[in-house]
């Protein structure tokens, strides 16, 4: 897949900063639109249009091969909580399973991270994604799990969702 094409796709934005990428300049210039995998291939990612995302030259180039990050937002207080992406990757290999993803002191605070989970999945590998909120032990702790049940698609992801920390 080329820049362009991605850029029919998703819109001429970096998946990375969420800045607008100029078509008229070239992918050799720091601002130039590149294509860039979402899980790196020296990391096992594919070459295949779900993995693919619009990104700078410069921002491409800065994050090299690191996994995106998806580190829970601070302002949920989780109590304890899994890596969401290696949680997000486990069900991606088996679907129609579900794993606890994360524990928060309040179901309010619960459904609000079960939301904000479900839409980094969904933005990072797509699918049919549900998160669902369960009462812990005789506290109000409340637990998040997680399930996939559909393939994975092509989308923009919402960065401005992922920052919101």
């Amino acid at each position: 897949m080329k820049a362009a094409d991605l850029a029919a796709r998703d819109g001429w934005f970096c998946w990375l900063c969420e800045g607008e990428i100029d078509p008229a300049l070239p992918a050799n210039s720091r601002n130039g639109g590149t294509v860039d995998h979402v899980v790196p291939r020296s990391r096992g990612g594919r070459t295949v249009p779900e993995n693919l995302r619009l990104a700078h030259r410069l921002c491409n180039g800065r994050r090299a091969d690191t996994l995106p990050e998806l580190e829970w937002p601070a302002d949920l207080y989780p109590l304890d909580a899994s890596d969401l992406w290696t949680t997000i990757a486990r069900l991606v290999r088996r679907p129609g399973s579900s794993e606890l993803a994360a524990l928060f002191p309040t179901e309010d605070l619960a459904r609000a991270g079960s939301v904000w989970a479900v839409e980094q999945a969904c933005a990072f590998v797509g699918g049919e994604w549900q998160g669902w909120v369960k009462p812990v032990g005789a506290g109000h702790a409340c637990a998040v799990h997680l399930s996939v049940t559909g393939a994975a698609s092509p989308g923009r992801p919402k960065v401005a969702d992922r920052r919101r920390r």
